[in-house]
């Protein structure tokens, strides 16, 4: 038998979670709106994996700063 290799999921086909919720803005205080996105390491996600559409993501990096600013959340690098 031969095996197919697997294709990748096409990342168009994901949907934004924050556009599904309408969501304006995102609050660094909001930990659990902005954890899923944060890895072990405490790096964002990138897009491809997440389905974040680029607008959010740029909100997603500014909140995760500020929140590592405020002492949040860790600097693990």
């Amino acid at each position: 038998m031969v095996k197919k290799p697997q294709r990748r999921s096409d990342p168009r086909s994901k949907q934004c979670p924050f556009c599904e919720k309408q969501v304006a803005y995102i609050d660094y205080k909001d930990y659990p709106a902005i954890k899923p996105f944060i890895d072990y390491f405490g790096n964002i996600m990138k897009r491809y994996y997440t389905g974040v559409c680029l607008r959010h993501q740029k909100m997603l990096k500014n909140s995760t700063e500020r929140a590592r600013f405020m002492g949040m959340m860790v600097y693990r690098k």
